[in-house]
């Protein structure tokens, strides 16, 4: 049997992966910096050493990659996971991981199975014989979901699967709230002595790195517009909607009255989206069957209830992360700084709000739109 390219041993393996990211690289027209390709260097060595043994082993090197929004993270560990060119490879953004493990969860309850838990079944079929997961975008806010993580993090370490978290917050940093935290330091200390903790801040945001060919489709294709006038929709290609298009729509377990919902864009008032209870999954599943989202009406952070931007910046993560074209129409000016929560929530959603083009009066961006004469009026974008 001819052997995969994977199977000539961890050395040659290792340097494999390392050219197919390098080749990726390269034709992007990109380079990496030297703190880039040390890392490459260390996660194409355990990724090859973890699909290599038989059978997997009871210890592994993982890691945990956190940093500043926007210094490539993701990209890099995207990067390395198809270059591994394996089925026994997994990657998972934190929302869509939480969807599905509560989702098996729910059913492996249903089906009463004996033995074990639901929360262990529903484990075993995620990770099935996985051996690399790449983990993108961790971050813990809600106890139950700690709780899930807590047991997600046993069971790959049981198992000797190689785990590759990407975060914004540094271990100590999450679930940060205080009456909730202490709960969850066991397993930081489990982060912390069994992965290799790397801080990645090349100093550089990418994503305010966008050029006019990156803006051609996708999520970098979209818009903040304020206030959002005739002209600055027409400049965008927007359309208002007709009251007669109106409807509901039942992503999961939420209904919601969206503006429009045809052709492909979803048209929300941001009352009746964010304004009320929803869940990621809602989010996903917007991602899923639009490939373009326009969220209108978006008030200051201190005219909006905290759950309310919260859930907007929710919104954004899944829209980002599945790249979908994404208009905001807001009252004034967005400013991440000005939204109660985590300085890294604020700074994570700054980072998204910079790769859209700016329909705000003195924004830099107004002027390459052919839009009227920017005013005294002070944008965010500093």
């Amino acid at each position: 049997m001819r052997p995969s390219p994977l199977s000539f041993g961890p050395r040659n393996s290792a340097r494999r992966i390392i050219a197919r990211v390098q080749a990726a690289v390269a034709a992007a027209g990109l380079e990496l910096d030297s703190e880039q390709q040390v890392l490459v260097t260390h996660l194409a060595t355990a990724a090859s050493r973890a699909l290599s043994r038989r059978p997997k082993a009871a210890s592994v090197d993982s890691f945990y990659i956190y940093g500043p929004p926007g210094r490539g993270k993701s990209w890099l560990m995207g990067l390395v996971h198809d270059a591994l060119l394996s089925e026994a490879t997994r990657r998972l953004h934190f929302h869509d991981f939480f969807r599905d493990l509560h989702a098996s969860a729910h059913s492996a309850e249903l089906a009463e199975t004996a033995g074990d838990t639901a929360v262990e079944v529903a484990l075993d079929e995620l990770l099935g014989d996985v051996r690399v997961l790449c983990f993108d975008e961790l971050h813990v806010h809600d106890p139950g979901d700690a709780m899930f993580f807590a047991r997600t993090l046993q069971a790959v370490f049981a198992r000797g699967i190689l785990l590759i978290a990407t975060s914004n917050y540094a271990p100590d940093d999450l679930l940060p709230n205080d009456y909730f935290h202490h709960l969850f330091e066991p397993t930081i200390e489990l982060i912390t002595s069994r992965m290799k903790v790397v801080m990645l801040d090349g100093g550089i945001d990418y994503r305010t790195q966008v050029t006019e060919a990156d803006r051609v489709a996708g999520y970098a294709a979209g818009h903040i517009i304020v206030p959002g006038t005739a002209q600055q929709l027409a400049q965008a290609g927007l359309a208002v909607p007709h009251h007669n298009e109106i409807t509901d729509i039942e992503p999961t377990t939420h209904s919601f009255t969206a503006q429009r919902a045809a052709h492909g864009q979803a048209w929300f008032d941001f009352r009746d989206l964010c304004d009320r209870p929803s869940a990621a999954s809602d989010y996903l599943h917007l991602a899923r069957h639009f490939d373009h989202v326009v969220i209108d009406g978006i008030p200051a952070p201190d005219r909006a209830t905290t759950s309310a931007w919260k859930r907007l910046a929710n919104l954004i993560d899944v829209l980002y992360d599945r790249d979908v074209r994404t208009d905001l129409i807001c009252v004034d000016p967005p400013d991440p700084d000005a939204v109660e929560g985590h300085p890294v929530d604020a700074a994570r959603l700054g980072s998204r709000l910079l790769a859209l083009r700016q329909l705000i009066p003195g924004a830099a961006d107004e002027d390459s739109l052919d839009g009227p004469a920017p005013s005294e009026q002070e944008s965010w974008i500093r």
